[in-house]
């Protein structure tokens, strides 16, 4: 790392928050608009998240190292036998929105220039293409229209299908700041879910998960009998209003009939209509909850409809805003990564076409929409897909229906993986493997949710042979076109020529309908590359004097119809947890990120376990049709009726037995292709285990797990699982000698020892037990790598309660905060904020920090039952130890 500080932008989510790096620490960039210094707790540990397990560092062909050139040639070789043999359809990449723009922009320009095809989709499908394409069908261009400043001064804020407040907790921070500033400011929280998010609103909607359009089609209607219609407005700059007004005035939009339908009250439902109308601002954020459907993209233009009508949008704080969930999803967008894009905003018209022909000097130019991630997938199954590319991204976890995503990958001629990690899910199906430079060790430009595009900087020295993504797809575009006898179209020596002709690009929308134009930075020099700053393309307001990006210049009002997939019983909604990152790869080895979801866990209220015989705790299995996976049955009364949640990021070595998209399917919106991840009807069975288990160790050698999941801590793995066929004492001692053995009324506890000079410290720790282990597992793992403290150790192990990680930023556990309230004298939220200081950083805690006062403020103190006498006795005869 350098010695001064080197501005960057964290590699996470959409908010695109700077960072500032030095040797010591990285810290927020306070300079920066997204953030102004302020970091989540993923953020804050950038800095342990660069020191991975296992690094990729050279190609990898059938297992074997080769140098990049022979990588380089083979690609180029089994390219071109696929396109010759089968055609240009047959070669496709799946890319992602941690690509820098660079990346994507060059990836974009060899497939749709020079293979000829836009068989090129992203991971981005999967979070926010039904907001692109609502966008367009609106806007006339996939522009969003609002700031993190509108956030801040508007009268209401519309939070739709999002967790906010840990899926982007920087921006709701801002949020809570606002509301404290201006006290009048309404939080209005539309979720099936009662999230963090919707705990600290001023109204909580729960709709079931495909209730969207039908709930804003009746706020259109209200709208419209209240009088809130901006008429002048809607004459001047819409089109399609009286196609609108029939659909809205169908009876099943009146306020009674949609009371009924949705099954909220009239007088909450009356209340956030009549706040949207009366307000003269507001905003409505909305994320996955809104496009992960198959009717996401009527949804979001639902949510458009509503600001139209009202002309709430292009003024100060007021408009949709469709938050990204990658640090560079919007920057894909933009250059065209995307299979039914083009480039630069820019669709497969004849128009278009010929313009970047002649721009890029295509010599084999793609002329129609390629496959989007779900219909790639399934063109690879059918072996219509001979050589698949795939970057920075892992659909084997990631994609719906996983497990014939797998088969399909273990059936292709020839798949190439680019990672930073030598075993992650994807890399297993790799029939070549490319070492890829990770944050920190590549430099570019991202666009977050706002349209601000900054710079991730290099600070790190490449490892081994790791390679930037953009030098990958260089160094190919290049013997392709030799393999052709194409003039070159890839020399590029830096990212900041690919930066230039990208930006060059844009200016072909120039004096067009578009707004997406960078081309005053075509001829940007190195040093202002270098130097670059925060910049927001299309200024505050991209449709300035509301003229719109459609041929009219009018926004489109689109008429969206209430359709609801039937599902019958209970249905699985999945997303995302405050402290992990998509597939766990770069956060599931830290261990203050792990801690505060330890184990996979599908959640249900008591009336839903009561009703399947399920008792929170005990192993569950989900199945959907012959796929199945496990997780630990867990509370939450936030859920009603008969939904279940469980988090998506389970991989790998972290829980590779419980990775809920197997039990996803492959529906999708028929418009955006985005799959739809929150509402699956699954079964939910009860599970029949023999022993559950705890063992906390470097290494964990037992068989026979249906259920096993790591977490990784400062100085021991911690491993749960589950047999059915049981575990025994026999082959615990049996591994290792040094071994003490304590029976227990539920099971035993094995302690394996080393002799440190004359005294007996603890190596490995195993727990069974014919019932769920609860036990404070954060005073178990101090035992480790400690001398032996028989009295410590069982108390730990029979307390009987774990502990909860509230706060992630400080380490700070529910029973922290109790025993400050019951031995400290702390009864506010500021009194533990000061003593602990949980939820001082990024705040995503604070709204539960506030519930354990409620709960917690009369508590009696903590049971701290010492094992007696007679259990210490039973623990020395039963010890085997080498003496």
């Amino acid at each position: 790392m350098n010695a001064t500080p080197c501005q960057s932008t964290c590699p996470y989510c959409g908010v695109g928050c700077g960072v500032s790096v030095t040797e010591q620490a990285i810290t927020g960039d306070s300079q920066h608009p997204a953030n102004s210094g302020v970091l989540c707790v993923k953020g804050s540990a950038l800095k342990p998240s660069l020191d991975m397990p296992s690094r990729l560092l050279y190609p990898k062909l059938n297992g074997q190292e080769v140098s990049w050139d022979v990588a380089t040639d083979t690609i180029v070789e089994k390219l071109k036998q696929a396109v010759v043999q089968h055609g240009a359809h047959s070669v496709a990449m799946y890319v992602s929105g941690q690509l820098l723009t660079e990346d994507y922009y060059l990836a974009n320009k060899l497939m749709k220039g020079y293979l000829g095809t836009a068989n090129i989709d992203t991971n981005s499908r999967l979070c926010m293409s039904s907001a692109v394409a609502a966008h367009i069908r609106a806007f006339g261009e996939d522009v969003v229209p609002v700031n993190y400043n509108d956030l801040e001064h508007t009268d209401l804020i519309v939070i739709c299908g999002a967790n906010t407040a840990w899926t982007h907790p920087v921006l709701f921070r801002r949020i809570q700041a606002a509301r404290e500033v201006n006290p009048e400011l309404k939080l209005v929280v539309i979720d099936p879910r009662k999230t963090v998010t919707a705990e600290q609103a001023d109204l909580h909607l729960a709709i079931d998960s495909d209730d969207d359009v039908l709930l804003f089609n009746g706020l259109i209607r209200y709208c419209l009998d209240t009088g809130a219609w901006d008429d002048e407005f809607i004459a001047a700059h819409t089109q399609g209003i009286e196609a609108l007004r029939e659909e809205v005035m169908d009876p099943q939009y009146s306020l009674a009939a949609l009371s009924a339908k949705l099954n909220i009250s009239y007088t909450d439902l009356s209340r956030y209509f009549s706040w949207f109308a009366q307000t003269p601002r507001a905003v409505t954020l909305f994320c996955q909850g809104v496009n992960q459907s198959e009717y996401g993209v009527d949804k979001a233009n639902a949510i458009i409809n509503a600001h139209l009508v009202t002309g709430k949008i292009n003024q100060r704080g007021c408009g949709p805003f469709s938050m990204t969930g990658q640090p560079n999803a919007m920057g894909g967008r933009e250059v065209g990564g995307l299979a039914n894009q083009l480039a630069v905003h820019r669709g497969f018209d004849d128009e278009s076409i010929a313009k970047v022909e002649q721009f890029w000097q295509a010599p084999n130019m793609a002329t129609e929409p390629g496959l989007k991630a779900v219909e790639l997938f399934d063109a690879v199954s059918r072996g219509d897909i001979k050589v698949l590319w795939i970057m920075a991204t892992n659909p084997v976890v990631s994609m719906p229906n996983s497990i014939e995503v797998r088969k399909a990958l273990k059936a292709c001629d020839f798949v190439i993986v680019s990672d930073i990690i030598a075993d992650s899910d994807v890399a297993e199906y790799a029939d070549l493997l490319l070492p890829a430079a990770g944050w920190g060790e590549k430099q570019g430009m991202v666009t977050n949710s706002e349209r601000v595009i900054s710079r991730q900087r290099q600070f790190r020295t490449l490892p081994g042979e790791a390679k930037p993504d953009w030098w990958a797809i260089n160094q190919v575009g290049q013997k392709w076109c030799a393999q052709n006898h194409w003039q070159n179209g890839f020399g590029f020596q830096t990212p900041a020529e690919i930066f230039r002709e990208y930006a060059a690009l844009t200016g072909i929308n120039r004096k067009s309908r578009f707004q997406l134009d960078l081309s005053m930075f075509q001829a940007l020099s190195d040093s202002d590359y270098q130097r670059w700053q925060p910049t927001q393309w299309g200024g505050e307001r991209p449709f300035t004097n509301h003229l719109f990006s459609t041929p009219s210049g009018k926004a489109q009002l689109v008429v969206t119809k209430p359709l609801k997939r039937d599902v019958s019983g209970l249905w699985l909604n999945t997303g995302r947890l405050r402290d992990q990152w998509h597939t766990m790869t770069r956060t599931g080895f830290v261990a203050h990120l792990a801690a505060s979801e330890p184990e996979p866990r599908v959640y249900m209220s008591a009336a839903t376990a009561k009703q399947h015989g399920v008792e929170f705790a005990q192993l569950v299995k989900l199945k959907q049709g012959e796929h199945s996976v496990y997780a630990k049955a867990a509370q939450d009364e936030g859920l009603a009726g008969e939904q279940l949640y469980m988090p998506m990021h389970w991989a790998g070595r972290y829980g590779g037995q419980s990775q809920v998209n197997q039990v996803v399917l492959s529906h999708h919106d028929p418009i955006s292709g985005q799959p739809a991840f929150k509402s699956s009807a699954v079964e939910l069975c009860t599970q029949p285990v023999a022993s559950y288990g705890l063992y906390l160790g470097e290494q964990f050698d037992l068989k026979r797990c249906e259920y096993l999941s790591m977490q990784q801590e400062q100085n021991v793995k911690m491993w749960r699982f589950a047999s059915i066929d049981g575990l025994s004492k026999q082959e615990w001692q049996a591994q290792a000698a040094r071994r003490l053995l304590l029976d227990t009324d539920r099971g035993w506890i094995g302690v394996e020892c080393r002799k440190v000079q004359d005294q007996l410290w603890v190596s490995r720790i195993c727990m069974v037990s014919n019932v769920p282990i609860e036990c404070d597992e954060t005073q178990l793992i101090q035992c480790i790598d400690a001398p032996l403290n028989l009295a410590t150790l069982l108390n730990a192990a029979t307390l009987g309660h774990r502990s909860k990680l509230v706060c992630s930023c400080f380490r700070v556990t529910d029973t922290q905060i109790t025993r400050a309230m019951q031995k400290q004298g702390c009864v506010t939220l500021s009194d533990v904020q000061q003593t602990l200081k949980c939820g001082t950083n990024c705040g995503s805690c604070v709204s539960e920090i506030k519930q354990l006062i409620d709960e917690k403020g009369v508590a009696s103190p903590l049971s701290q039952t010492q094992p007696s006498q007679a259990q210490y006795d039973q623990v020395i005869a039963q010890t085997v130890i080498d003496k």
